[in-house]
């Protein structure tokens, strides 16, 4: 029987989200099943039963070419090792290769950091498709972020490139969880907004409607909360996410200079807030490019939604499968 299919996985500290995809890399099925964040084996073992349902009840996997696996942490592309990952503690040092391969028998194993698999889902099939070179940034509780140069991820020496939710742009800034100040990360991750809405909040600096909102959801406020509140022409909320596109644009500054991509993709939870945090992005960004012909790269909207990092690592597993 022809192996045809591949498996890409994404596994971040609640879900495992999956997608196995055709040859040419169109979604057949897709699913999620719950992370074990202190075990990988029982968390691969709950991927094996589902997708072994989707697929008609085969064990043993007989069409599966290949699985690429997208994991939340530093990952060593090469080995296999996972490095620092806050949200897996119990797969922390583990061989994510060799764990997986366990669980799927002789189904061979690409693994890759969960941005850079987003990225890579929309280098080959989404908003970046038509590009070389891509950067991408991921706002989600944290923010995120992958690079393409000439059609290749860069991982980098230590496999610790395109972190830049913690580039530092103000050393005076706020304190961002990795430690630092002033990161991307501390103005525009989901947590960083909440912070500054509950302290425009009891600092009384919000206005009534803010203060209201904060007060009413407490530990449950979210983000789409205070978009919609913004969305309604709230002043302070508006702020709150325009100081984070300014953050978002003076980054993305940054990043065009050092790198000159093609288009910078903006994904995550974060910007389904759209033009309140896009728009003062975008109107920063031209004004701190040196090359004048850089200074409109585009900064679009990703479109693969939460099954990106699945998608990229699907189409990883595929490629590499070709090149064996």
């Amino acid at each position: 029987m022809k192996k045809d299919l591949y498996l890409g996985v994404d596994t971040g500290g609640t879900g495992v989200k999956f997608v196995v995809t055709d040859s040419g890399g169109s979604v057949i099925t897709s699913g999620e099943v719950p992370t074990d964040p202190a075990s990988i084996t029982v968390s691969m073992r709950r991927l094996a039963t589902a997708v072994g349902g989707a697929l008609g009840g085969e064990p043993d996997f007989p069409d599966l070419a290949g699985l690429g696996m997208a994991c939340a942490g530093i990952v060593n592309s090469v080995t296999g090792q996972l490095g620092r990952s806050p949200n897996l503690p119990g797969w922390q040092g583990r061989n994510l290769t060799g764990d997986i391969g366990r669980v799927f028998r002789d189904v061979p194993v690409t693994v890759a950091n969960d941005v850079n698999g987003a990225l890579y889902g929309e280098f080959r099939q989404g908003a970046g498709r038509d590009c070389r070179n891509l950067v991408m940034i991921a706002l989600g509780t944290g923010v995120g972020g992958g690079v393409i140069i000439d059609g290749k991820l860069v991982v980098g020496t230590h496999f610790g490139a395109g972190e830049i939710g913690h580039m530092s742009l103000d050393r005076d800034g706020p304190p961002c969880t990795c430690g630092s100040r002033g990161c991307l990360e501390a103005w525009a991750g989901s947590t960083g907004l909440l912070r500054r809405a509950r302290e425009a909040a009891t600092q009384g600096t919000a206005n009534d409607e803010l203060a209201r909102l904060v007060a009413r959801r407490g530990e449950s406020l979210n983000t789409l909360d205070l978009a919609g509140l913004a969305a309604g022409g709230d002043v302070a909320a508006t702020e709150i996410f325009a100081e984070a596109g300014r953050r978002l644009g003076q980054a993305i500054g940054n990043i065009v200079n050092l790198l000159d991509p093609d288009r910078v993709i903006v994904g995550g939870g974060v910007a389904q807030a759209g033009d309140l945090i896009l728009k003062p992005c975008r109107e920063i960004v031209p004004g701190l490019i040196l090359a004048e012909e850089a200074r409109n790269v585009p900064v679009v909207i990703a479109e693969l939604g939460p099954l990106a990092a699945a998608v990229g690592a699907a189409c990883l597993a595929r490629e590499m499968e070709i090149s064996r």
